[in-house]
């Protein structure tokens, strides 16, 4: 089923700046039929990488408010009532193992089982640094942390042997409303060990923005691995974002095709969701609608061609 994301990131300037801006534009979303409302994570920036991050074409300024998700998108669960709720994508390793599952819990409970968690490990070494966590190895604890977290969503009395965390009879309440199911999936670059770790841990693959052939060949890849690993490729969901494009840019101006289209080749790759994200096309809230509702359309004609193929077939 073809789905629309929309990205909540860095709306609060469209606002004055006001947080509560940020929660009406996901109301007004909620409201027109987006099925998916995600926020990025990073828990901390220094200068030196965000100088190196813009050169490859990072959007936001050094000042842009990364709002903690976990924390902001509880207060989004409140004033929504239909959307998923998701993190694109939650620096994993940079939070303890055991505080991750009750954070988890706690929102998925909070938003009534509606949320969908994308998580990945981060570039910041510094991020790592001045949260006392470990850069190196952090692919291996974020297995772990998983691992932690389906045992504790499963109810108590837990218990978990790994590298870095053992316990025994362990409670941690209240469990997710989806359970140890809790939808989790992985935002890697698609590596060859990255599609392994995704087709064995979780739901499916929250990619970054990139080029359309370079989906296509990761969709393959998944699909390779699903076959090689005995798991249904239909069973892997892939959640795709289109181009971020700086403030104030065109996409003209920044080389890339206009949202509309590159939603439209997403969702022909193989992508299930893809992941808008409108700062740098409207210039006032009052443009939300006008942006978001082509895209609606074009992913409700994109379900309904899919629809009738199935049904010819």
């Amino acid at each position: 089923m073809a789905r629309l994301g929309f990205n909540l990131m860095g709306l609060d300037e469209l606002y004055g700046g006001r947080f509560a801006g940020l929660l009406e534009a996901a109301v007004l979303a909620d409201g027109m039929g987006v099925d998916l409302l995600v926020l990025p994570d990073h828990v901390t920036m220094s200068e030196r990488a965000h100088r190196e991050r813009v050169t490859l074409g990072f959007p936001y300024p050094i000042t842009t408010n990364w709002y903690e998700p976990l924390t902001a998108l509880a207060a989004v669960a409140a004033v929504t009532g239909r959307a998923r709720l998701g993190t694109n994508v939650l620096v994993a390793p940079v939070r303890p193992a055991v505080l991750l599952a009750k954070q988890l819990a706690t929102l998925d409970v909070i938003c009534g089982g509606r949320l969908d968690v994308g998580l990945g490990v981060g570039w910041q070494e510094e991020e790592y640094r001045t949260t006392e966590r470990a850069f190196e190895g952090r692919f291996g604890y974020l297995e772990e942390q998983v691992a932690v977290c389906r045992a504790l969503w499963a109810g108590g009395p837990a218990a978990h042997a790994g590298k870095r965390l053992e316990f025994t009879d362990l409670h941690s309440m209240p469990v997710p409303v989806q359970g140890a199911d809790l939808r989790l999936s992985f935002g890697f670059n698609p590596t060859p060990r990255a599609i392994e770790r995704i087709v064995r841990l979780g739901l499916g693959w929250w990619a970054a923005p990139m080029p359309i052939e370079a989906v296509k060949a990761a969709i393959a890849g998944l699909r390779a691995e699903c076959e090689r690993a005995g798991r249904d490729p239909g069973s892997v969901v892939v959640t795709a974002a289109t181009t971020l494009v700086a403030h104030g840019t065109t996409a003209e101006e920044a080389g890339v095709m206009p949202v509309l289209e590159e939603a439209r080749a997403l969702w022909d790759a193989g992508a299930d969701c893809v992941i808008v994200h409108p700062l740098a096309f409207i210039r006032a809230p009052q443009e939300l609608p006008a942006f978001l509702q082509p895209l609606l359309d074009a992913r409700d004609e994109h379900e309904a061609h899919a629809a009738s193929t199935t049904t010819l077939s």
